[in-house]
């Protein structure tokens, strides 16, 4: 999944681009449930009533269309496969009941967006329950587990979160890759931003079924702030797997010389292997910049920190140091790293 963003401004610190949640997500939800056995009614009932959803419920099919007609919008709609058309006399119950498809295709063909949940619960398999092409994307509930059915209320609402989001957030939260991306040079293998969004939108979504291979998100926590730390956490896995030895590729290359020449990527090639060449220049100059912090134990630890891709969290956590002490470090750092850069272009322009 990808959004095309419009250009923004150069990304702030992370810690000021989610001063605070911008929307209440634990606003009220409304269900819409289809089912005409009573026991399994209120099993469902109260199913989706634990989950915070405030719940409309018919007995048939015809009854459905009307209240979803009527009410309409809800978060979800659950349907009972086997439900009647319609209730009263002449009701051949042992006739097969599938007037649920119908309920469902009919929802289907007036809100395509409409998050829909069938209940097959006499089949064991989802792959044996007959239904029309357009409604194979449906989820289905196959048996009485409540996990299940929670797995697929929580990966609906999730869907609609992501619908929810606005551009002012999607900026916010490109310009927060950007900011991310670019710390991690080479290890982002290429990736920008947006691909870190992306892939954080992915893990969410899987995680709503599967915690254990995607990102769980916590309706406790603001949906925004939730992306932010999938984005941190991406991020900083991709540099714990980049190897600084890899080769490099053509796009890293610098296009132009120093007089705004096109050159060639072989020119760019040593006579050694190069990226062994480019590691050891890149690893001498963090040596030049760590050496004139000898006498500076905390700038030194907050240098490292940095070069770790830690954030500004981690590494107070790991070094001991409060927002004061760290602020009062940083001012050092730049004030020494300016006097060094000014002092090299005064040597450069004699």
């Amino acid at each position: 999944m990808a959004y095309s963003l419009p250009c923004c401004k150069p990304p702030e610190p992370p810690e000021t681009l989610f001063p605070a949640p911008s929307r209440i997500n634990a606003s009220p939800k409304s269900a819409l449930l289809v089912e005409n056995d009573e026991s399994l009614l209120n099993f469902l009932r109260r199913s989706l009533t634990d989950e915070g959803y405030a719940v409309r419920t018919a007995a048939n099919s015809e009854e459905g269309l009307r209240l979803y007609r009527d009410c309409a919008p809800f978060a979800v709609v659950l349907i009972d496969y086997c439900v009647p058309q319609r209730s009263g006399i002449g009701i051949d119950y042992l006739a097969p009941l599938t007037h649920g498809i119908g309920l469902a295709t009919a929802i289907h063909e007036i809100n395509p967006s409409q998050g829909i949940i069938i209940a097959a619960l006499d089949y064991r398999n989802a792959a044996e329950v007959p239904r029309p092409q357009q409604l194979m994307h449906i989820p289905l509930v196959t048996d009485i587990s409540n996990f299940q059915l929670r797995s697929l209320l929580t990966k609906i609402e999730v869907e609609r979160m992501i619908e929810m989001l606005t551009t002012p957030e999607l900026l916010k939260l490109r310009r927060f890759g950007d900011f991310r991306v670019r710390g991690l040079g080479r290890a982002a293998r290429g990736r920008t931003g947006e691909d870190l969004l992306s892939e954080a939108l992915l893990r969410t979504l899987i995680g709503a079924g599967n915690s254990q291979k995607g990102r769980h998100w916590n309706r406790d926590v603001d949906f925004v702030r939730h992306l932010a730390g999938a984005m941190q956490s991406i991020s900083n896995c991709w540099k714990r797997q980049f190897n600084e030895t890899e080769a490099y590729l053509v796009s890293e290359f610098p296009k132009h010389d120093e007089d705004g020449q096109e050159r060639s990527p072989l020119d760019n090639v040593a006579a050694g292997h190069a990226a062994v060449d480019q590691c050891l220049i890149e690893k001498d100059e963090q040596s030049r910049v760590l050496a004139m912090f000898d006498d500076d134990r905390e700038a030194a630890q907050v240098l490292w920190g940095l070069l770790d891709g830690l954030t500004k969290t981690e590494i107070m956590s790991r070094y001991g140091l409060d927002k004061n002490k760290l602020a009062a470090t940083e001012r050092r750092i730049r004030v020494k790293l300016a006097r060094k850069n000014g002092n090299r272009g005064e040597k450069n322009g004699r």
